[in-house]
């Protein structure tokens, strides 16, 4: 038994702001388990995608034991961001790093380095820029030529933002940090979706990781905004798309993607719960999406 609806999760760019989506799915999946404790959530996700710090995020998500548990829960993945947060995200560390590896690169090598991409069931896309073509790359399952590739390289490629992290070299490409390509990846991941799916209904639920003051939006929180409105506006014409964009404003944390201080990433956890407590009627109603049980697709 399973949901029976498609679902497709998305998860934006933003750094240490990655901790939003984050406190977002773990109250999902909190109150999943609490309606039906036979309800596994992450496990119910058929296609998962990110950029950069979405990237990180969604990877770690898709990861299971022999017995299809999920290895990393938003619980625990919340986890690693506070702890190692300062390390993964701190540009400061990153330009004075004296190690011969960023401590990027190694913190992901030691959580997800001894996974491979053809060791991954489920479908992904993960958003990357070469910088060599100066155009966007996405990562699949799709890709064959890349299914040797470790998940930790994958995360690298999608998060190393330029002038702070060295590009990851592959082949003739130099990757870097997707928010080049697109912050927001919930349409490129839809329509990936829609190839493996093309008459199933879809959820889509796209997690942002903070919106700014209108005044602070660059190209890119421009783009990000524009994409949401495509969406919309597929899901009003699409019967069968359902589409959910959960992103909180930015109130008492810093806008910064940087600031890796433990105020900051405690006022991230408390922006996207004073979210959730205003939108109660919004995750109602994807609760009950996700809860409907149906054999379709056993």
């Amino acid at each position: 038994m399973r949901c029976k609806y498609r679902t497709v999760l998305a998860i934006d760019g933003g750094g240490i702001r990655g901790i939003i989506p984050l406190t977002l799915l773990k109250h999902i999946e909190k109150t999943c388990y609490d309606i039906d404790p036979d309800v596994d959530m992450i496990n119910w996700i058929d296609v998962f995608s990110g950029t950069s710090t979405g990237a990180i995020i969604s990877g770690a998500l898709m990861l299971r034991d022999e017995k299809e548990r999920s290895i990393f829960t938003p619980d625990r993945i919340l986890d690693l961001y506070l702890k190692r947060g300062h390390q993964i995200f701190s540009k400061d560390i990153a330009l004075n790093s004296a190690m011969p590896e960023y401590p990027l690169k190694l913190i992901l090598e030691n959580n997800f380095g001894e996974v491979n991409v053809s060791g991954i069931s489920k479908h992904f896309l993960f958003v990357s820029y070469d910088m060599n073509a100066d155009a966007p790359f996405i990562f699949t399952d799709r890709m064959d030529m890349y299914r040797s590739l470790s998940l930790s390289k994958v995360m690298m490629a999608c998060s190393a933002v330029p002038g702070y992290f060295p590009p990851v070299k592959l082949g003739d490409k130099q990757l870097a940090d997707g928010m080049l390509t697109a912050k927001n990846p919930s349409k490129l991941a839809y329509e990936y979706a829609r190839m493996y799916y093309p008459n199933d209904p879809i959820v889509v639920i796209s997690l942002g990781t903070g919106e700014l003051p209108k005044e602070e939006h660059d190209m890119i929180e421009l783009e990000m905004n524009r994409v949401h409105q495509e969406m919309e506006t597929y899901a009003r014409k699409d019967r069968n798309l359902i589409y959910f964009r959960l992103q909180p404003n930015i109130i008492e944390a810093n806008h910064s993607m940087d600031d890796t201080g433990h105020e900051n990433m405690v006022n991230l956890i408390s922006d996207a719960n004073t979210y959730i407590e205003e939108n109660n009627h919004v995750f109602d109603r994807l609760f009950k999406l996700m809860t409907i049980r149906a054999d379709a697709y056993q």
